[in-house]
């Protein structure tokens, strides 16, 4: 337990003065400059322009140089930490190195079948599909994933040794509860026979970048199976190991959970006590995300201490030596660590509670920077990708907080014999009611002081800031805190029928009550804030200067406080900025898969949507739109035009309007009457959000400085036949270029669009992302156009090639994002993927 110095009461201001300052303390530990050099050298492994032999070289030279020159301190220490960095460099890309070949050969079965074998790394799970949103176009079942550390791969000249690993995926077909994986266990052999595709990276600017946390991992792309029989073949069963009986006993304790407690908390109660998410509704785990207290239910230090130190005050109660309940709790957590997955803020609180017990057991003193540094280190060494994990950072950030600040900040003051006399004359119910309260204040306190500390990188990471989190927040703590002492005793004594169901009956009423807090934090107004991301420099300073607030003498950390406040406030000005503005039109074809978002950028400023939707669902605009929108410096949308009434295009607006403010949206005269659980749902966040929406038809025209947006198609009634038929055809008029959007116009209102005059655009939208039936010869004659863009070009990219021979040709499958720049001086288009720039002529 932290041992606090003792205060005194300062002369004038009323505050603890602490003596002496933390910094003092990290001077005196010689971890803390080795985990500082290991971080830069895992930051520094992808940029340094050095082959990995010469910087294994430079670093056993080092080593060798720091072992002649120990006499000489100050030079030893920087051989020394130099050694250290250049391991790390080596460390870092010894994945990426070793798994190159067998990169190269997957990459050329990229998007095709293939037949692979391989040992299960890990424990499969059973991730649950979200059901329940209606504006989901596509219902899927619940999908059964699981890591494969590869061993060979079949080719044409026979099987060949492979080296890293693949993300497993089975759709999960059957309604029994089953196991995942048919019941495959971890270190079983295996045959899979599937379709394998390759992590492309990102396809859009400012959408998160997963390929080099995989190449990092060793993980060299998915494999995708229908179904698991026929397709997985169990080749030996590994025989006996630790990560099966680890295994064993997270099977139990989630069959415990599923029987124990009702199905409404089995998703939360397996997130809380196993780390695994899987099992609850996307829909809630973003209400978790949204609130900001996702915290309580990842894995954390929360849970283990609290384990830790319950089971120090029963053993203590029981009479156990310290050195033997030393060992004890040291076994519990590091058992329940790695049965949670070793995740970098378990392994951190894990690491941090055995130095404690070694303490304890070898009679010496706890020196908390060293075990703060040893845990950053042994999370680097498991994983270096884990330097960029945002839990991680946020696990060691908060600690570091709470400990040597609010550690200090937040002791009491040591009571005058006059205060003590005035508190014991207060009746008892009076001293009760003033400490809890206190306590309370305490509480929220130092809520406060972390939302402070961890919001600028949530900003940064996930554009969110999360203020209802300061009112729920340490309700939800102590609640989880509850769950979490009833749910370890109910795992351990699930066999005394009794005495479980009064577990499980408080488990679950906390958890429920968890549930209701959050969904009620997450429908206040203003409780959650989407905001651009800060910029890499703004966030390195803000953490220098609360660095020295933490760690200063509290007379130098009051000035420091000041510029932190002076900081902060730049950041609040920087998010206020207006959009830049220019003389150019920019439209945007995002890479969404099969759907369709268009931004329109005017010269003005102002920001404009053309359709927001995907097959893959409304999760299409936190993982590319939002990102996008973020990325170009906009806050506010003030229009939505939506093509027609199929979810594909229209499907993320709900999304959309949770993250952004939003002037208005456009419809067809059709849109509303189209009988679909989609179309009410839209209809419904329109009303709930109070956006105002209008229809648009043939002949209406808009204006945006000057931009100019003809309405060519629908009319205002009919064509009859599908949506498609009566979609929203517009022409954008800039500088004498004309750009034309088209949705998924085809038949009959292909039919009544070629009967207009001719358009001549110089960009056109393929009508039904590049279908051959939809963008027929006599559409191409009258629309002409020097360069077509398919919003889906995975599928037609052949057929567009061959009806536009001699023309320029572009899909956003093939290129990512489409960004077409209109300027007096002429029309340029740029290809994300290819960072490209070419002018149409």
């Amino acid at each position: 337990m932290l041992h606090l110095p003792d205060i005194r009461d300062a002369n004038r201001t009323g505050l603890p003065e602490m003596t002496p300052a933390p910094w003092r303390e990290f001077l005196t530990a010689p971890l803390v400059p080795v985990a500082l050099a290991a971080t830069l050298g895992v930051l520094a492994a992808p940029i340094l322009p050095v082959p990995s032999w010469v910087i294994v070289l430079v670093a056993v030279l080092g080593y060798v140089l720091t072992w002649f020159t120990r006499n000489v301190s100050s030079r030893s220490t920087i051989l020394l930490l130099s050694a250290v960095a250049l391991t790390a460099v080596a460390y870092t890309r010894w994945p990426v190195e070793s798994t190159q070949q067998s990169a190269a050969l997957f990459a050329e079965r990229a998007n095709g079948p293939i037949v692979l074998r391989g040992l299960l790394a890990e424990e499969p799970l059973r991730q649950k599909r979200s059901n329940s949103d209606p504006l989901e176009p596509v219902r899927r079942g619940d999908t059964d994933r699981a890591i494969i550390e590869l061993e060979a791969v079949q080719t044409v000249e026979g099987w060949q040794p492979a080296n890293g690993r693949i993300r497993l995926w089975v759709e999960h077909q059957s309604t029994l509860n089953d196991p995942p994986l048919l019941g495959l266990r971890v270190g079983d052999g295996v045959q899979i026979t599937g379709r394998f595709r390759q992590n492309e990276g990102p396809k859009n600017p400012g959408e998160r970048d997963n390929r080099q946390r995989d190449v990092e991992q060793r993980i060299l792309g998915d494999v995708a199976v229908k179904q698991a029989e026929g397709s997985i073949v169990r080749l030996d069963d590994g025989g006996w190991s630790i990560a099966k009986l680890l295994g064993t006993l997270r099977f139990y304790a989630i069959d415990t959970l599923d029987h124990t407690l009702p199905a409404t908390s089995t998703g939360v109660a397996r997130a809380l006590f196993l780390g695994d998410g899987s099992a609850m509704e996307r829909q809630e785990w973003e209400s978790y995300i949204r609130t900001g207290t996702v915290h309580v239910l990842a894995i954390s230090g929360q849970h283990l201490v609290l384990l830790a130190a319950f089971l120090w005050i029963v053993l203590g109660s029981l009479g156990v030596p310290s050195t033997r309940a030393a060992w004890l709790v040291v076994f519990v957590v590091v058992t329940y660590a790695m049965l949670t997955g070793l995740r970098p803020s378990a392994l951190r609180a894990a690491v941090m509670v055995f130095t404690a017990c070694g303490a304890i057991v070898l009679r010496r003193p706890w020196h908390l920077p060293n075990s703060f540094a040893l845990a950053w280190l042994i999370v680097l060494i498991q994983q270096p990708a884990n330097v960029m994990d945002l839990g991680g950072r946020l696990s060691f950030l908060s600690v570091f907080v709470l400990i040597w600040g609010v550690g200090r900040w937040f002791v009491p003051r040591t009571k005058d014999p006059l205060d003590k006399l005035i508190d014991e004359s207060r009746p008892l119910w009076l001293r009760v009611v003033r400490s809890i309260l206190k306590a309370i204040g305490v509480m929220y306190a130092v809520n406060a002081v972390l939302f402070v500390a961890n919001t600028p990188l949530l900003i940064t990471e996930q554009n969110v800031a999360s203020p209802v989190g300061l009112v729920v927040g340490p309700l939800l703590v102590l609640l989880t805190s509850v769950a979490l002492v009833a749910g370890f005793l109910l795992l351990l004594l699930a066999w005394l029928p009794v005495v479980s169901h009064a577990l499980a009956f408080i488990t679950n009423i906390c958890l429920q009550a968890c549930s209701v807090s959050v969904h009620a934090a997450d429908m206040i107004p203003g409780g959650t804030l989407w905001l651009p991301a800060l910029p890499y420099w703004w966030l390195i300073c803000f953490y220098g200067i609360a660095t020295v607030v933490v760690l200063a003498d509290w007379n130098v950390a009051r000035l420091w406080l000041f510029g932190l406040s002076a900081w902060v406030l730049l950041a609040v000005l920087f998010l206020g900025w207006p959009t830049n503005t220019n003389d150019e039109l920019r439209v945007t074809f995002l890479a969404v898969g099969h759907g369709t978002c268009v931004v329109i950028e005017s010269p003005d400023g102002r920001c404009l949507l053309y359709d927001t939707g995907s097959l893959a669902g409304p999760d299409v605009v936190r993982k590319v739109v939002a990102p996008y929108l973020w990325h170009r410096g906009h806050r506010r949308i003030d229009e939505v035009f939506i093509s027609h009434a199929d979810a594909d295009h229209f499907n993320g607006l709900g999304q959309l309007a949770r993250r952004f403010p939003i002037g208005q949206v456009t419809l067809t005269p059709s849109f509303s009457t189209k009988p679909t659980n989609e179309v009410a749902e839209i209809l419904s966040v329109l009303a709930e959000r109070r956006i105002p929406h209008r229809t648009a038809q043939a002949g209406d025209q808009f204006h945006s400085g000057d931009v100019s947006m003809e309405v060519l198609h629908p009319p205002p009634v009919g064509p009859p036949g599908v949506e498609n038929e009566r979609s929203l055809v517009i022409v954008l008029k800039h500088a004498g270029h004309r750009i034309l959007l088209t949705g998924d116009l085809e038949k009959a209102g292909t039919a009544l669009v070629t009967q207009l005059p001719r358009v001549q655009a110089d960009v056109i939208q393929a009508p039904h992302h590049g279908s051959q039936s939809a963008y027929t010869p006599e559409f191409r004659a009258w629309a002409g156009g020097k360069l077509v863009i398919a919003t889906r070009g995975d599928l037609f990219r052949n057929t567009i090639t061959e009806l536009h021979s001699g023309t320029t040709t572009l899909d956003t499958h093939t290129a990512g994002a489409i960004t077409i720049r209109s300027h007096r001086t002429g029309l340029l288009v740029e290809c994300f993927r290819e960072q490209s720039v070419t002018v149409v002529k």
